[in-house]
């Protein structure tokens, strides 16, 4: 036994050193963690000092953000990754700033002669070899056209094509370093989304005004008679001189093209229109391909139905489109398309009631203008259509009835 007594005292001893370092470290860590509770609560005073003394813009400075691409908005702070603006601008302050200066030099003033006084309306530069998209009203004729940059120049312009259906045109100009605006599909708005308008209005160059989407797929007819349907509804502020000029979302990209006012006076207190995009893009590659757009239509005239008509005639059916009067000798005659015999007053205008009811077109539904337009455009003149009509309260399909060529004139037809 007295060999093993060494043996026990090494463990003990060691056991005793391994204790003394357990403590030591638990006795060194909460030293540790007491100088970083008083550095803590040191850095919270100082911090709350930094704060009072610079508020928000200080405590993040200190922390390492670029506070000058930092913004006050309504949901908190936001944070803008490219740029440098002031610190007093909000979220929303700064998208309005950012859509103007990047959308901005991609607007362009047109003038309808080379007297540079007063500008028709503007344009949106769309390519960057010189195609310009605007109204066909402010082009007019396209004779003298001339197109002012934001950057003073001055250059004249060539009517490339225009589309008195849509109120598009295009225009080209020769000139270096055109920017063009970045489009975005105006299939994905919505009613209360943000809309920018870049214009001159009134002659005060590159103007912006800023509202929302009031409603979608209007339809408005001009003071020339044509009808434009499809289109978007804004509350921006839109007087002469913005027609043209583009209707953006708030990154800054083209949703619409400016087309119309719908006020009694002609001013901003009534209610703005755009051409969406999608159509402007649509028309646009085909004026600047062939220098026109072809589409087919009905040569009768028509109107659409509504209650007074329904119950004044006592049709069986109450949406549609009903045949005022077919052409003479016209594509729709000859198929079979019946018009009315009794002449009526509506409104400012004459209408004969007794005539076919349009409800289908090659099978899709007609309830009313909105349909057939949207029918329409898609088709070209020539092509045959089978028309679905109720006549005497019967359904019946006329077959391969030849449409002609649409044109303004003929689109006046279709009464309102």
């Amino acid at each position: 036994m007295k060999e093993k007594a060494p043996l026990s005292r090494i463990i003990v001893a060691a056991m005793l050193a391994v204790v003394a370092i357990a403590l030591f470290t638990l006795l060194a860590f909460w030293t540790l963690s007491i100088a970083r509770d008083r550095q803590d609560e040191a850095f919270s005073t100082r911090l709350g000092e930094v704060a009072a003394q610079g508020g928000e813009r200080a405590v993040l400075s200190l922390a390492g953000y670029d506070v000058d691409n930092i913004f006050h908005g309504d949901e908190g702070l936001i944070l803008f990754e490219e740029g440098s603006r002031h610190w007093l601008y909000s979220a929303d302050e700064m998208q309005n700033i950012s859509a103007y200066e990047s959308a901005s030099p991609s607007v362009v003033e047109v003038y309808a002669s080379s007297s540079i006084s007063s500008a028709s309306g503007c344009g949106v530069v769309v390519s960057s070899d010189g195609y310009i998209v605007t109204n066909t009203h402010v082009v007019g004729s396209g004779d003298g056209l001339v197109v002012r940059l934001i950057d003073g120049s001055v250059h004249d312009a060539t009517l490339v094509g225009s589309d008195p259906i849509t109120d598009i045109a295009v225009v080209k100009v020769d000139s270096d370093g055109l920017v063009p605006l970045p489009l975005s599909s105006a299939e994905g708005l919505v009613v209360g989304q943000k809309v920018i308008a870049i214009g001159s209005p009134y002659g005060y160059s590159w103007s912006q005004s800023v509202g929302t989407v009031s409603a979608l797929e209007r339809t408005v007819t001009s003071s020339s008679g044509i009808t434009l349907s499809g289109l978007i509804q804004t509350d921006a502020s839109i007087n002469p001189g913005n027609s043209g000029g583009p209707l953006l979302n708030a990154r800054g990209e083209m949703v619409g093209l400016v087309s119309a006012i719908y006020s009694t006076s002609g001013g901003a207190q009534g209610l703005g229109f755009a051409i969406p995009v999608d159509t402007v893009v649509d028309v646009a590659s085909s004026l600047i391909r062939t220098g026109r757009v072809s589409r087919g239509t009905l040569d009768l005239t028509s109107v659409e139905l509504n209650p007074s008509i329904v119950d004044y005639a006592g049709l069986s059916v109450d949406e549609g489109i009903l045949v005022s009067q077919v052409l003479p000798g016209g594509q729709a005659e000859k198929a079979g398309i019946r018009g009315g015999s009794v002449r009526t007053q509506y409104g400012s205008s004459t209408i004969f009631l007794g005539g076919d009811v349009i409800v289908a077109l090659d099978d899709v539904p007609i309830t009313g203008y909105e349909d057939y337009y949207a029918f329409m455009a898609a088709s070209s003149a020539g092509q045959e259509v089978d028309v679905t009509v109720v006549r005497n309260g019967s359904r019946t399909t006329v077959r391969d009835v030849r449409l002609v060529e649409q044109t303004a004139e003929n689109m006046r037809w279709l009464i309102r």
